[in-house]
């Protein structure tokens, strides 16, 4: 079938009312779209009017195309880059392939050609943008490898997000309330704490013992005068052979005694790195759309010439790409 017989409807209100445009067409339902997609004849397919008028964005041909890629791609999504979106694409032509529709053989070369693609420029683009969370922010501080104990002062809402991603070697927790502890880690998931994450006794020794163990600091309480100076005395004593100290309960060690701090980072140093990890990811995100672009005028160039890729008589085991997405 000819591009120009590729037509996508897109929706962001599923919930509206049912239609029969493309009723044979394969259909993605998720919680914040409905998408349509089908090969049709340009004489047998709804007008943009009639699309409109049901709710529907409406794509031909390449721009049919693209827009399947920049889905597939995560880059229509509210989370640009996100994977799940491209899980559900996989799920929903499995579903229309065994419903054994008559568009199938239409639309197959399509999605192959879809699902390499996609493989393409998620792995160029798309893979390494990371997120930008404070967990995945402070990770990044910290370094790939936690190479001893990591202490992590606090089990408040801040703490919490953050323990997940102390998911290498020993963490030791500490805070003022142990109920509050206990609750964090309680919320936790089990596989990812156990025998690896340990309370310390609410008492002013055992924090000082997790200071004398720990190989990076991670404090998520306000600032304390008269304790942070016995807890920079603490750091301090090893300075040589210690890790990361992260506080996130300051912007500034200035006017502090976490001033004479050595390998400290603050809120400050977050904040930079989450808007340098922004600025980069928009670049990339740029980069992706475009390729996106070219590889739907690159569809239409192949489909003038005859040279698409993608054959009718391949079931859905034999798409080789399949495999690519499965991690």
């Amino acid at each position: 079938m000819a591009l120009a017989h590729l037509i996508v409807l897109n929706r962001r209100s599923p919930d509206d009312a049912p239609t029969s445009l493309l009723a044979d067409g394969l259909v993605l339902d998720t919680c914040l779209r409905e998408v349509r997609m089908a090969v049709r004849p340009p004489a047998e397919q709804p007008g943009a009017a009639e699309a409109d008028a049901a709710g529907y964005e409406h794509f031909v041909g390449d721009e049919a195309y693209r827009f399947l890629l920049q889905l597939a791609c995560g880059l229509e999504s509210e989370i640009a880059g996100e994977t799940e979106i491209l899980g559900q694409i996989k799920q929903a032509w499995r579903d229309y392939e065994a419903s054994d529709a008559q568009g199938v053989q239409a639309l197959r070369p399509w999605i192959q050609r879809l699902l390499q693609d996609t493989k393409e420029i998620r792995t160029e683009y798309v893979v390494s943008l990371g997120s930008a969370t404070y967990g995945s922010l402070v990770r990044r501080l910290l370094g790939s490898t936690l190479a001893g104990p990591t202490l992590l002062i606090g089990a408040g809402q801040l703490a919490e997000t953050i323990l997940p991603f102390l998911d290498t070697g020993e963490v030791l927790v500490w805070n003022r309330s142990r109920d509050r502890a206990e609750g964090m880690l309680a919320r936790q998931r089990a596989a990812q704490t156990a025998g690896r994450v340990h309370l310390l006794e609410p008492t002013m020794a055992a924090e000082e013992d997790g200071w004398r163990r720990a190989h990076d600091v991670v404090v998520c309480i306000p600032a304390d005068n008269e304790r942070d100076a016995r807890r920079v005395r603490l750091w301090q004593q090893q300075a040589e052979a210690r890790g990361q100290l992260l506080h996130l309960g300051i912007h500034s060690p200035a006017g502090t005694p976490w001033a004479g701090a050595t390998h400290l980072s603050t809120l400050t140093e977050l904040f930079g790195l989450r808007d340098l990890q922004a600025s980069q990811r928009e670049l990339q995100l740029a980069r992706a759309r475009r390729a996106c672009l070219s590889k739907g005028q690159l569809a239409r160039l192949d489909d003038a010439d005859g040279s698409r890729a993608g054959s009718s008589n391949h079931g859905w085991e034999d798409l080789a790409v399949f495999g690519a997405f499965s991690h």
